[in-house]
């Protein structure tokens, strides 16, 4: 959410400073507690003590043994993950590769040989056996071969015909979804089967349809339930990525500690992801629903509602959304439902609800929102907004995932569980599934009519067949 206000007649936002946010990360809503309030100095505090606590009590690392590079300045905001990954080594290779010790090259792209080097050291297999697969770009003699042999050998990274393209960058989702598969290698005995079930080639909702989500949406999902991405603070928004840019190196260097450091109760509560599956939708519900799936995985960035920086409402230093900002895109920019621009933060949309719609009555497309005291809590106190898609599930732009994810109402211990307060509608009720006939009421047994006699010639009546089901509304796409 946001604490500015927007002007109607400039269409800017005179100040995108954070105020008393609480949005910002979202708290620390695994361990059953969210923080409410908070002054702006004590933002970053706040988010590096939730991200600290997310990662299985680890503290953030301390770079008094690594390498001193002359590209990474004290104040480079990976300074302390380069400085871990680099002083990490196995089989006498660093964890990240270096260049020649003298430098790291933070804003570089990472490229699919150090990626398949990190990978396999990662996830200790850096002495595994393999059948050698034929490269056309990577011959024997070629420093990273033994690894990139590896990585395909293991299943984390694959080849484009008989090519492996080496030296081409990385793009953010390929780098999160090779975390995913090297954290599946490390815990084998956990339920991964979230990744197959929300993979969108088999993923059906309901009724058989197959929404529009992007083809990295299952491992993206579990990449930001297990906090492997970096949340940019405000003030450094500007170097928050989407899925489909080149990853740069020193955002590697945290995705691998934090893959390194995701507790195993983490990895285990994957399986709340196994059964995502939604109500009957109208065509309408899943035109809004399957458009909002599209974004998993783009950037959280403060005052944020446009997936470009070039938002009508004021510049933006990324790309990305906040909580109330992914709905105002979602259901004010692209579709059109009438949400005043004195809406615009969470408090101020969850307050214009009339009515209020309770947890029981929420449909797919409501805009929900969340407070200290669930529904008891005064609209003032709202601090999170998101967008409902069913059977409690719903999808929102929060800081502490770095974006655009799934999340559900009944994770018990989890603020989403405890501090929903209430809902609001803007699809009209012709844009809403019919409602379901009513169950008649059972008609009184007849009276018994005597059997007939064996000599009568009149043969009983056919049942009636079984009317066709209809198909399902909107076809797969």
């Amino acid at each position: 959410m946001i604490d500015t206000q927007t002007s109607a007649r400039s269409g800017t936002r005179a100040d995108r400073r954070p105020a008393a946010s609480v949005e910002a990360q979202g708290a620390a809503r695994r361990h059953g507690r969210i923080v409410r309030s908070c002054r702006p100095a004590l933002v970053a505090f706040l988010a590096a003590f939730v991200l600290a606590a997310v990662l299985a009590g680890a503290a953030i690392p301390a770079p008094a043994r690594a390498l001193s590079y002359p590209d990474v300045k004290n104040t480079q905001w990976a300074r302390a993950y380069i400085a871990w990954v680099t002083d990490q080594t196995a089989g006498g290779q660093h964890l990240l590769d270096d260049f020649a010790g003298v430098a790291f090259k933070p804003s570089d792209p990472l490229t699919r040989a150090q990626l398949a080097r990190v990978l396999v050291l990662a996830a200790k297999r850096q002495d595994v056996a393999f059948t050698p697969v034929a490269l056309s770009d990577v011959p024997p003699d070629h420093p990273y071969y033994n690894d990139i042999q590896r990585a395909l050998k293991l299943g984390l990274m694959s080849a484009v015909g008989d090519a492996f393209h080496p030296d081409d960058p990385v793009l953010v989702w390929e780098a999160d979804k090779a975390a995913v598969l090297t954290l599946k290698l490390l815990n084998p005995k956990a339920d991964w089967s979230m990744l197959s079930k929300l993979d969108p080639v088999r993923w059906r909702p309901n009724d058989g349809w197959r929404p529009p989500a992007p083809r990295y949406f299952s491992s993206e999902v579990a990449a930001r339930y297990l906090n492997l991405r970096f949340n940019h603070p405000y003030g450094s928004e500007q170097l928050e990525m989407f899925p489909t840019e080149p990853i740069r190196r020193d955002e590697m260097a945290y995705t691998v500690y934090a893959l390194l450091h995701v507790s195993s109760w983490q990895v285990s509560s994957l399986s709340r992801f196994d059964n995502v599956q939604f109500p009957p939708m109208s065509d309408r519900q899943k035109e809004i629903v399957g458009f909002a799936l599209r974004y998993e995985g783009y950037p959280f960035v403060y005052a944020g509602e446009y997936p470009t920086p070039n938002s009508p409402y004021g510049y933006q230093a990324h790309g990305g959304f906040d909580c109330s900002g992914f709905d105002w895109w979602v259901m004010k920019i692209h579709f059109g439902y009438p949400i005043s621009v004195n809406q615009r933060t969470a408090a101020a949309m969850a307050t214009a609800a009339k009515p209020r719609i309770t947890r029981a009555n929420l449909q797919a497309a409501d805009l929900i929102f969340f407070g200290p005291l669930g529904p008891k809590s005064n609209p003032s106190t709202i601090y999170h907004a998101a967008l409902y898609l069913g059977n409690g599930w719903f999808i929102n732009s929060t800081g502490s995932t770095d974006g655009v994810s799934l999340a559900s109402l009944d994770w018990q211990g989890w603020g989403w569980n405890t501090d929903f307060t209430w809902g609001r509608r803007l699809l009209k009720a012709t844009e809403l599934p019919p409602a379901p006939a009513p169950i008649p009421s059972p008609s009184p047994s007849p009276s018994p009519s005597p059997s007939p006699s064996p000599s009568s010639s009149s043969s009983p009546s056919p049942s009636p067949s079984p009317s066709p089901s209809p198909s399902p509304s909107g076809s797969p796409r």
